[in-house]
């Protein structure tokens, strides 16, 4: 599934700063056009299933910084809603009570697959 960012979104995604992101997008290393003045960037993501809910409490949770990647590739820590515990979170499974009902009840997993999101071929 594509899924269209704006360039903060993509910063906290790769990890770089909201300039980065802009520079990248800029110079092609990122697929993106401008609208209205601003950057929009197209990312290819494993989001199919998801409900839309699910992505953007993952969007927020992405720019809010509450999910980062660990020493183990792969392997993200994500901070519950409420902010008092830590999940692990993988492709594969995340430790969250909604994780362990299904794959598409967690939007930490959905997280992920933003963080993990590949930029989508330019079509020439």
């Amino acid at each position: 599934m594509e899924i269209q960012v704006n360039t903060r979104e993509a910063a906290a995604a790769h990890g770089i700063s909201i300039r980065t992101a802009q520079r990248w997008a800029q110079t092609g290393k990122l697929p993106a056009t401008k609208v209205a003045g601003r950057w929009v960037i197209t990312l290819t993501a494993d989001l199919d299933g998801y409900k839309p809910q699910a992505i953007e409490k993952a969007r927020d949770l992405i720019e809010q910084g509450g999910i980062l990647p660990t020493s183990r590739p792969g392997l993200y820590t994500a901070v519950s809603s409420d902010g008092s515990t830590t999940y692990l979170v993988h492709t594969s499974g995340c430790t969250c009570p909604a994780g362990q009902r299904g794959r598409y009840a967690c939007y930490h997993r959905a997280a992920v697959a933003l963080m993990t999101a590949t930029p989508a071929r330019r079509v020439a």
